[in-house]
């Protein structure tokens, strides 16, 4: 009996659904094992899927595609199941960023404006204008604390390098102008401050400063003679003074005129921040040098780091004091803005006087640059 016609399509699709199977797992037409073979298979799932009516009718359409058009399934897509050993690679993963909430400092953020050494002197009133841009600049920043590092004036009236009977010192200032020249010197500030801009304002003491409790020590019949009029002018316009060597914390951040050495003596020359960070818990920022230098300590523990700021002075752009005009000074001359959250100090930039004139001054520089 010839056997019934079957469409190439439905040969194709028999043989297909046979193959399936194979590959899938199940085992080939005349091998031995558990389960339902391929045939078998794709048998019940033809039936499932409404393409034959039972199992006798799939096996009969594989053997017509087989006798009338040449197909059978590709017996070698079977293979055997068993366990296959994975082949190890090594494969880059793409590492998550850090949590901000983790890396990122605590706090509010907060700007500070740093004034190192001021050397204001009666002798060169011309210095006191300086006080003036630097109040400018500040009221267009917006700083939070104004701190000064000390030294604001030179207070050379009482110095003991000099002694008064000797021709250079007899032609040292009174004591009388050194006063005035500090309190121009804060009422210069006071000119170019923005009334609606109110900073904190901090000071610690300088060695010129301490110069008049010095003197007033070593007489003692003027005792707050001198003291009393200075800290009165400093109270006048606001500004809290920290004593000599003392370092105070504004945010975190420690301020001092110069940090000292297990001796009481002022750390200075070029490994004077080298030496402050080895022994600081904290950053500091600091004056008495006249150079600005910036280190940071690398730590283990709780900070990876301290940083150690010498801020430079506020001399004049260039101008050097007189004891160290033949000297390789290498000072810096500007004010030290800075940027500190949750105890340290995120942004420093040291902004030159010879900036601040240009953009500030009533001499006729900001409209030159």
């Amino acid at each position: 009996m010839a056997a019934p016609p079957l469409p190439g399509q439905d040969a194709q699709e028999v043989v297909a659904r046979v193959e399936q199977k194979l590959i899938e797992g199940y085992r080939p037409a005349g091998r031995p094992g558990n389960g339902p073979g391929a045939i078998a298979a794709a048998a019940q799932q033809a039936i499932d899927d409404g393409f034959v009516q039972s199992i006798q009718a799939f096996v009969s359409r594989l053997a017509i595609a087989k006798s009338r058009h040449g197909l059978e399934p590709d017996w070698t897509l079977y293979r055997a199941p068993r366990y296959q050993q994975p082949i190890a690679r090594l494969r880059m993963v793409p590492a998550p960023a850090p949590d901000p909430r983790v890396i990122e400092p605590s706090g509010p953020i907060r700007r500070h404006l740093f004034i190192p050494d001021e050397h204001n002197d009666p002798r060169h009133p011309h210095r006191l204008q300086v006080q003036t841009w630097i109040a400018r600049y500040g009221s267009d920043r917006r700083h939070d604390v104004v701190i000064k590092a000390g030294d604001s004036a030179t207070f050379d009236s009482v110095s003991r390098h000099d002694k008064d009977d000797t021709l250079k010192g007899r032609l040292k200032p009174p004591i009388k102008d050194d006063l005035s020249n500090h309190l121009a010197s804060l009422q210069a500030f006071e000119r170019g401050r923005a009334r609606d801009w109110k900073p904190i304002k901090k000071k610690a003491q300088g060695n010129h400063e301490r110069r008049l409790y010095d003197f007033e020590n070593a007489n003692p019949a003027s005792a707050q003679t001198h003291t009393l009029a200075y800290e009165e002018h400093l109270i006048q316009f606001g500004w809290s003074e920290r004593p000599f060597g003392e370092v105070f914390y504004v945010d975190g951040i420690g301020y001092t005129h110069a940090p000292m050495n297990g001796m009481g003596k002022a750390m200075g020359g070029k490994t004077a921040t080298h030496r402050a960070g080895a022994m600081l818990t904290a950053p500091l920022v600091y004056g008495h040098t006249h150079k600005f230098q910036i280190f940071n300590d690398a730590k283990i523990g709780l900070t990876d780091r301290i940083t150690v700021i010498e801020g430079g002075c506020c001399l004049p752009y260039g101008e050097i004091e007189h004891y160290a005009l033949h000297n390789p000074t290498g000072w810096s001359h500007g004010v030290v803005d800075l940027t500190v959250q949750g105890g340290q100090i995120t942004d420093v930039a040291f902004v030159s006087l010879l900036t601040l004139r240009r953009l500030y001054s009533d001499d006729g520089a900001d409209v030159a640059a």
